[in-house]
């Protein structure tokens, strides 16, 4: 079909297949790029409408699209999301059988499949370059392309193999695609995938409908998760942890105050994984607690919230996690929980890094980076359009530091001084739990032991609860007032001896004594109003007939779908078209009995 005349096709297609009256920002650019066979690069944040960018000029064009993709469970869910909609879509990888393998081979050969999902590992083999020699390729789709650089948060070894495509298929067009990517980064994609006159689409960074918040972990943070999840309940989130210890420590907590909750991390079997993975995907577990093993380019669409249980490593990480919510455009908290303590373990990760100087001072700076986000009070959402070189007001109520701008400061030098005298005086070799419990005149048998009894400073703390002495040693810590030993043991710094001696005063955020205070201060509105009563019997009847055709309960219809639905009420097919993310196809396939359900009320 010549490019002049898809421009009819293009928008009958976005319509009856996809369930849209208009392309979102960029979509279009990108269908055309694709279209015309230019090479693209797209950074488009995570629910920005990536997917569609490419899934619609597939369906206008003849042979088959290669989507090379990072992890086989997020292949398998695109797949599955793909095929529901009546797309001729297909994986090829260890999870399949030979039998079955040889049968998608055969119709790739008959030209009976659009889209081929591929690991890049699969799509370097000798085999499989091939088979693809073979078919009829329109282009090639990289997700995730970041990470092919190394100066990127997620680098894989084998995206660099990519490299290659130009060489072996120098006719074909690829067009890469990534939520994050700074201006090393996209230079990097560009170079490494050797993208000729690209056309290079980058969308704004601003998430609206993403309120951020960041707090100071208070010890371990637990009762802040749960005050947090209270505001939750039966919906879907990640919870991301440092560890794996941690992960399978906060999961069975989560457990035990009876959530839905589940472990998820790299040292796991492949199997419990994919059985987790499965799980949360088809709403049967409500909560996976992870390490970023967890969730790149995850399509589950009402993910409602992200919480961090400690720092990031970098930016890119972080804005990459936190856009696995609210992919539907609701509303969706993130919440950031974080110490003191966790830059120190971050910065012994980079010391131990097989990298050379300059990559360990790039890691250093990128930690500096986040720490200072996290600690900082101005608009965070500013901060990150910011790091990826976009332009931001500030965002007036999606964080916590626009919601709440005016922060009392309280003057805590006197306690300050209170805990480095502990420290100095017990030998700066003990850590936090020991030195509050001497400020707090503890009766433990190794204070009596060690004489610690018999110090000037002991029992003066005790007004304080242990929470708010976890506070100021985090304080002091942020401030450099105090360095920790590799057996945990507190020590003071030029800085700290100066505020021990009364030279510098030390100030903090009053509400953070407040150890009570809530995590989220504020949700935002629904965007329109709609009947919860209803929205919730639709959420049944998609529930089913999710259960009925096993696949996950947001591929029959988003949230948002069903939201609208419960404000409109359609009593027809033309109205139930009108619906946003109903089409032609979703309607044929789904839309008769959620029709019929809201006729009958």
């Amino acid at each position: 079909m010549p490019q002049n005349d898809y421009t009819e096709e293009k928008y009958r297609v976005l319509q009856s297949q996809f369930g849209h009256k208009a392309f979102r920002p960029l979509q279009e650019e990108a269908v055309d790029a694709i279209l015309s066979g230019r090479d693209l690069l797209m950074i488009l944040p995570t629910g920005g409408g990536k997917s569609l960018s490419f899934q619609l000029p597939t369906l206008l064009m003849d042979g088959t699209t290669v989507v090379i993709s990072p992890l086989l469970a997020l292949m398998h869910d695109q797949v599955q999301s793909l095929k529901a909609q009546g797309m001729r879509a297909e994986m090829l990888s260890s999870m399949q059988s030979s039998e079955e393998g040889s049968d998608i081979v055969r119709r790739l050969y008959a030209n009976e499949i659009d889209f081929l999902y591929l690991s890049p590992e699969r799509l370097n083999t000798d085999g499989m370059r091939n088979i693809l020699s073979q078919i009829k390729l329109n282009y090639f789709v990289i997700d995730e392309a970041h990470c092919i650089s190394e100066w990127g948060h997620e680098f894989r070894g084998d995206y660099r193999a990519l490299s290659q495509l130009k060489e072996t298929y120098p006719n074909v067009p690829v067009a890469a695609f990534t939520a994050t990517a700074t201006e090393h980064v996209r230079h990097d994609i560009v170079r490494n995938l050797r993208l000729n006159d690209a056309t290079l689409l980058q969308g704004k960074i601003f998430r609206e409908n993403l309120q951020i918040t960041a707090r100071h972990r208070i010890k371990d943070g637990y009762d802040q998760l749960t005050d947090f999840l209270n505001d939750h309940k039966e919906e879907s989130g990640i919870v991301y942890a440092f560890s794996r210890k941690s992960v399978e420590a906060i999961a069975a907590h989560l457990q035990k105050k009876g959530y839905a909750a589940a472990a998820y991390h790299a040292g796991m079997p492949s199997a419990q994984r994919n059985s987790v993975f499965h799980d949360f995907v088809h709403d049967e577990v409500k909560i996976i607690v992870a390490t970023i093993a967890f969730g790149m380019g995850i399509d589950k669409s009402n993910i409602r919230f992200v919480v961090h249980m400690s720092l990031p490593k970098t930016l890119e990480n972080y804005y990459q996690e936190i856009g696995r919510a609210g992919r539907d455009g609701d509303h969706a908290d993130v919440v950031l929980l974080f110490s003191a303590g966790d830059t120190i373990q971050q910065k012994r990760f980079v010391e131990m890094n097989d990298g050379d100087l300059q990559y360990k001072a790039h890691l250093l700076e990128k930690l500096a980076t986040i720490q200072r986000f996290a600690s900082s009070e101005t608009c965070r959402h500013q901060q990150l359009a910011a790091y990826f070189n976009d332009d931001l007001e500030v965002c007036g109520d999606k964080c916590d530091n626009c919601l709440e701008p005016d922060h009392d400061k309280r003057d805590i030098s006197t306690e300050a001084q209170m805990l480095l005298s502990t420290v100095y005086r017990t030998g700066q070799s003990f850590g936090k739990n020991y030195l509050i419990d001497i400020l707090r005149g503890s009766r433990e048998q190794k204070i009596l032991a060690n004489g610690h009894d018999a110090l000037s400073v002991y029992g003066v703390g005790e007004k304080l609860s242990k929470k708010q002495w976890f506070v100021i040693i985090d304080r002091l810590l942020e401030v450099e007032a105090l360095n920790v030993n590799e057996h945990q043991g507190l020590m003071l710094s030029e800085t700290g001896l100066k505020i021990l001696k009364g030279h510098e005063p030390l100030l903090i955020r009053s509400e953070r004594l407040n150890v009570k205070a809530k995590t989220v201060k504020k949700s935002a509105p629904e965007s329109f109003d709609y009947d919860v009563e209803l929205f919730d019997t639709l959420r049944g009847l998609r529930h089913e007939i999710a259960q009925e055709q096993g696949v996950p309960a947001y591929i029959v219809f988003g949230d948002k779908t069903l939201k609208e639905m419960a404000a409109k009420r359609p009593q027809s097919k033309d109205e139930m078209l009108l619906v946003g993310g109903i089409g032609e196809v979703k309607f044929e396939r789904y839309g008769e009995k959620f029709l019929t359900l809201l006729q009958s009320l």
